[in-house]
């Protein structure tokens, strides 16, 4: 190449530049490519993706392919770039007198400018640019370099054979298993993909706690979503229609259970959508009772899972299961709603339905009613605990259960509170009042 033309090492180095940045494009776009998407364009028969899927599923002998083609490139352009072009300095030199030491000095000094010159050109035009067209869009990359790389493949198979078994050999006496497949995805992995794309805007904030939600969604259990027994709003067998119809217009629930006797006995289900049909009542004769339009209970133990209990619903038409315990005591109640909430979020009613306002400025608040409704409320500073409702915020304070006909007080912060009314071991109400001077505690 001594004396060849310059302007032919150029083209020649132009277009290993070229190659190289192909060959990396490439590597690129087919590392970035979603496997379980390409199988789905693989399977409408497209060819190139089908190419694709197989490069994919057999990394190793692309990756060789694709790095024996650089390496090649880019020793092939310095020797062409060092040989070739340094040759017409080193003549300029020469013509202008430049001879001896000097000579040889400013030849290699060309030889190191030109190779110098040659690097930023192939790092910027050979690698850099091009990889970052291929990340940008990595299925056009590739789609549009698959078939040069597979005839690349092809040719270089048995190089690469070579390779592949010198590289198996090597991790195998460093203690990794060439063999081993790659981790698979875990759910905190796309979580975290998730919530990176809600940071660049291109996800909801929703649809990342749907998800979210969806992942806890399969370790909950009928007692993770239930309504609790002392929640419980429940008919009679002998309550008449017309006794539904005034429970119905006083709650926002569309399914009643029916017990006789005790909570423990729960005999039926009312649905409105039944009492709806029946619309309108005047012209029943008889009047029917529960009894008469109950469904049979689906009755679930509370420890069975919500993804069981959701696919039982949808089998079965039933919206409404009866949660057991161990012992076949009544739990609680869960719907299809109590288990969708779950996933989509709680459908939450204003927390100042459950507050009422005093003539003195006090309050009257359900006990049931979240803690953190309660602290927004009155802007209380709450201590590092973990209370779920009022109720439990004033049993833990107390120390104890207040029996029925007992009112407690305890101070916190600048407000006092004070039970009310008691429903078994639950505080149904309590007195909330600012006080002027804080008492640690009064019973």
């Amino acid at each position: 190449m001594g004396g060849g033309s310059p302007w032919i090492a150029i083209i020649l180095i132009i277009l290993l530049v070229m190659i190289n940045g192909l060959l990396a494009s490439a590597e690129i776009a087919l590392v970035g490519l979603n496997e379980t998407k390409l199988k789905q364009r693989a399977a409408d028969g497209d060819k190139k993706f089908i190419l694709l899927l197989k490069m994919k599923q057999n990394p190793s002998d692309f990756l060789s392919a694709v790095q024996i083609g650089i390496t090649l490139a880019g020793l092939l352009s310095g020797a062409f770039a060092a040989d070739t072009l340094a040759q017409p300095i080193i003549t300029w030199l020469k013509h202008i007198g430049v001879e001896g030491g000097t000579l040889s000095v400013l030849r290699v000094a060309s030889v190191v400018l030109i190779t110098l010159i040659l690097t930023f050109f192939m790092l910027v035009f050979g690698e850099l640019v091009p990889k970052r067209i291929a990340m940008k869009d990595p299925e056009k990359t590739a789609k549009r370099s698959i078939s040069p790389i597979w005839k690349l493949s092809i040719v270089t198979r048995p190089l690469v054979r070579l390779l592949s078994a010198s590289t198996n050999a090597v991790l195998r006496l460093i203690g990794i298993d060439p063999n081993q497949t790659e981790a698979p995805v875990t759910e905190e992995e796309i979580l975290l993909m998730l919530r990176e794309g809600h940071k660049q805007g291109a996800i909801e904030e929703s649809e990342v706690e749907i998800v979210a939600n969806l992942f806890a969604f399969t370790d909950l259990c009928a007692e993770n979503a239930m309504t609790h027994r002392t929640e419980i709003v429940a008919l009679s067998p002998g309550d008449s229609i017309n006794d539904v119809v005034a429970m119905m217009s006083k709650t926002s629930f569309s399914k009643y259970p029916v017990i006789d006797g005790s909570m423990d006995n729960i005999v039926g289900v009312v649905y409105s959508q039944d009492i709806v049909k029946m619309l309108p009542l005047d012209g029943l004769d008889p009047m029917p009772y529960v009894k008469d339009i109950m469904r049979p209970p689906h009755f679930v133990h509370e420890s069975k899972s919500l993804v069981d209990i959701f696919s039982d619903m949808k089998r079965s038409r039933n919206r409404m299961a009866i949660v057991v315990d161990e012992y076949g005591g009544t739990s609680g109640i869960i719907s299809l709603t109590d288990i969708i909430e779950k996933i989509v979020g709680a459908i939450e009613l204003d927390y100042l339905a459950f507050i009422s306002q005093n003539e003195d400025g006090s309050y009257l608040i359900e006990g049931k009613l979240d803690m953190n409704d309660v602290i927004d409320f009155l802007g209380i500073a709450m201590e590092p605990e973990e209370h779920d409702t009022l109720s439990g915020f004033m049993i833990s304070k107390l120390g104890y259960i207040p029996e029925n006909g007992q009112t407690p007080m305890i101070s916190y912060g600048d407000y006092t509170f004070k039970v009310v009314k008691m429903e078994g071991a639950l505080i149904r109400l309590v007195h909330v009042e600012k006080r002027n001077n804080a008492i640690s505690r009064v019973f």
